[in-house]
């Protein structure tokens, strides 16, 4: 049975990325916890402790060779460290790689899944592929700031593949349950329906901004698909975008509005510069095609306007205090 490690096991995606493993029957699954609290909710979750940190790779990358390890997935945010974390991972394998040859024996390559963001393609109203690297002269634009070291990182990633088995997953802006990235449009539509104040509120996006957005459900099976298929199982080319729709702002935040009962209008204010409200808040038209073809993926749900009222209220009771 694979042993697979999740980095970010507690997360918004990893901990039902986790589940979502150990329900097919086919793996062990290890997670990262940084603190005895954390590690305590992945007992909970039949999924294998381990006390860590990403920013200290040695806290368990000798997991790798000990236990062993078949398949490593980075599902968390780790901007500033991630260079040292895949020089780590690389090096873990390459030492397993050397030990079994000196033994006369060969070994799987360690897989490793790194979970980008559609981010990479930047601002854009043309259809994009997911064979286009971001980042170079065949993109159709420029990666949004808050990325803009990434596409250097995927390249990486990529150029690891003499000793890893790599994948790259990128889903488009994530939503369903407590996503966080909703609270800056959110966050002010919910104070407002508390206090039923009338003052305008200020959405920091453009007015035309159309986001590509997929569900965390979906998100984790396009991750489960690609961590089955890791060892060889992807074509030459293993980047994915996870895209399940593209949706004006504006209909976003009307269903909000309405949903959280909010009678004040609303202003598009623009992202004066902000790096990461140029990210949320990018018109897209990114495609899942090769999901589709390789890994069999397919966004199941859809229609977030449609439904919104689900969505928003799911958001909104995360932000209430435990009592």
């Amino acid at each position: 049975m694979p042993t697979a490690l999740i980095l970010g096991a507690t997360g918004y995606l990893g901990l039902p990325l986790a589940k979502s493993l150990l329900r097919s029957g086919n793996y062990t699954v290890y997670g990262l916890a940084r603190t005895p609290a954390k590690a305590k909710t992945l007992v909970q979750n039949e999924v294998v402790p381990v006390i860590g940190d990403v920013n200290d790779p040695s806290s368990f990358t000798h997991l790798i060779s000990s236990v062993p390890i078949d398949v490593v997935i980075d599902a968390t945010s780790a901007y500033e460290s991630a260079t040292g974390l895949l020089s780590a991972i690389t090096a873990a394998s390459k030492s397993r790689m050397a030990t079994l040859a000196k033994e006369g024996s060969s070994v799987p390559k360690l897989g490793f899944i790194y979970i980008s963001g559609s981010w990479v393609h930047g601002n854009h109203t043309e259809p994009v592929s997911d064979t286009v690297p971001p980042g170079t002269s065949l993109a159709k634009a420029k990666p949004a700031t808050a990325v803009g070291w990434r596409p250097a990182h995927e390249q990486s990633i990529l150029a690891a593949r003499d000793v890893l088995d790599v994948a790259i997953v990128r889903p488009s802006q994530m939503y369903g349950g407590t996503s966080w990235v909703w609270n800056t449009y959110f966050g002010p539509l919910l104070a407002a329906g508390k206090s039923g104040s009338t003052e305008t509120i200020q959405v920091p996006a453009d007015s035309t901004a159309r986001p590509s957005i997929v569900h965390v459900d979906d998100v984790v099976s396009g991750v489960h698909g690609a961590t089955d298929r890791i060892h060889g199982l992807l074509g030459s080319w293993p980047v994915f975008d996870l895209v399940g729709e593209t949706v004006l702002l504006n209909d976003i935040m009307d269903g909000a509005k309405r949903s959280l009962g909010v009678k004040a209008a609303l202003e598009y204010a623009g992202t004066q510069g902000n790096p990461f409200l140029e990210a949320i808040g990018l018109t897209t038209n990114n495609q899942s095609t090769r999901a589709a073809i390789v890994l069999g993926w397919q966004a199941k749900r859809q229609s977030f306007v449609q439904y919104i009222d689900t969505y928003v209220k799911a958001w909104a009771a995360s932000q209430e205090e435990p009592k």
